[in-house]
């Protein structure tokens, strides 16, 4: 069968329309506009060039890819029973009698997305979207042959809106990748800074002393903080604590206990108002959080035949006394700093517990990271397994016995990351 030159020209004439259509959207793909306009953009044409009365759009273009009902024109309504429902096709199809969309009053379904077969003559794609069609007002002749433009007009929308959906996602990515690392850059710096306030107390705080510290953070920067102070020629106060929480908001209520504590000692203020200050700082900072402090603090008396040793111990771990092959317990005799169900830590006249100290003595403090970590098995290492290894360590001198410690922690916990902030304190009188 042959055309003449006439008929083509007809047959052109007839189906310039629909290319016009799919020209004209073409033409609104091109500008980055909004999802929105392009939809009611491309209905309108989709309306007037070919006579579809009821239209919606419906795509999977969200992060939890779930349907979203992007567009619709002329249907009463849409449920989300039947946009679940219009996501079981992928072939273009009527809907099955009685269903959701039928009742909507859709006449066509159609999926759009990838082509995977199995022929080309048997349409099945991996769906991205859906038109839903109805109330057509052209011919049954008419109307089949517009589908093939209203397919192809749906594809190209489909793909505009798929790719601009994933260069979003794209970019969200890139925006948090970068501020997770401004944010890890933050924390390094953060972290680089509190180990140098930690490690600001110098070794020879006093001729009489020799002093070690350690100290790990959990996630590079915590609460734990310690701190050795010379008062005069024959007094060192030192203490250590241990903040309640991580992170950050842990490290900001550390470093300003610590400039209390400086600023409290300068002041030459005896320790049980110094501590009855510092636990109402905390309750003006924590205000209606929760949040507490634990704080051993002491200070160091030297004399011609030794030394003495005063101190509260505000809710700390028990610090240790470590004298020949004696592990003297330092328990607590205060409750914790920052917790508003008492006005004062420290009740008016109670006056810190003291221990006469001699040469060889060495005091061991630590915060909770280190005797509360597990090992392999799910044991914590505990104060009893501690004060055990603690008797069998040589006390010639702080660095040698901080070492010993070490080891023995490590050596506990093997290959598992520290469970929470560590830090430790010895220090030994010549």
């Amino acid at each position: 069968m042959s055309f003449s030159a006439h008929q083509l020209i007809r047959e052109l004439e007839a189906r310039r329309g629909e290319v016009e259509a799919v020209l004209e959207v073409v033409r609104l793909l091109a500008p980055r506009i909004r999802d929105t306009a392009l939809l009611l953009s491309a209905a309108s044409i989709l309306r007037a060039r070919f006579g579809v009365e009821r239209l919606a759009y419906i795509h999977t273009f969200t992060p939890n890819h779930q349907p979203k009902l992007a567009y619709f024109h002329n249907f009463p309504s849409v449920s989300q029973e039947a946009l679940r429902e219009c996501m079981t096709y992928t072939t273009t199809s009527v809907p099955r009698s009685g269903s959701f969309l039928d009742h909507m009053g859709v006449e066509i379904i159609m999926p759009l997305g990838r082509f995977i077969g199995p022929s080309t003559r048997v349409r099945v794609v991996e769906p991205r979207a859906w038109w839903l069609l109805g109330q057509f007002a052209e011919s049954e002749e008419e109307k089949a042959n517009d589908l093939l433009y209203l397919e192809i007009i749906g594809s190209l929308i489909t793909v505009y809106l798929e790719n601009a959906f994933f260069q979003e996602q794209q970019q969200q990515a890139e925006i948090l990748k970068l501020k997770q690392k401004a944010q890890e850059q933050e924390i390094a710096l953060a972290s680089r800074i509190q180990r140098r306030i930690l490690s600001a107390t110098s070794p020879n705080i006093h001729p009489r002393l020799d002093t070690a510290t350690f100290h790990i953070s959990h996630g590079g920067i915590g609460g734990d903080l310690f701190e050795l102070i010379r008062l005069d020629a024959q007094r060192v106060l030192f203490y250590i604590g241990d903040v309640s929480g991580k992170g950050v908001s842990a490290a900001i209520v550390m470093s300003n206990v610590q400039g209390q504590i400086r600023t409290l000692a300068e002041l030459n203020m005896p320790l049980p108002q110094l501590l009855n200050q510092l636990h109402r700082r905390l309750l003006q900072l924590y205000g209606e959080e929760d949040g507490f402090v634990t704080l051993f603090i002491g200070e160091i008396t030297i004399d011609a035949e030794g030394g003495r040793l005063r101190y509260l111990n505000a809710g700390h771990q028990p610090a240790f006394l470590l004298r020949g092959g004696n592990v003297i317990d330092l328990p607590a005799t205060h409750t914790v700093l920052g917790l508003s169900l008492v006005e004062e830590v420290v009740p008016a006249g109670t006056q810190p517990s003291e221990v006469r100290l001699f040469p060889g003595d060495v005091l061991l403090a630590y915060t909770d990271g280190l005797i509360e970590q597990s090992n392999a098995d799910g044991e914590q290492l505990g104060i009893e397994r501690l004060k055990e290894q603690l008797r069998g360590c040589s006390l010639s001198n702080a660095e040698a016995l901080l070492s010993q410690v070490r080891f023995f922690w490590e050596a506990f916990k093997g290959t598992l990351p520290p469970e929470d902030d560590t830090s430790i304190l010895v220090c030994r009188l010549c």
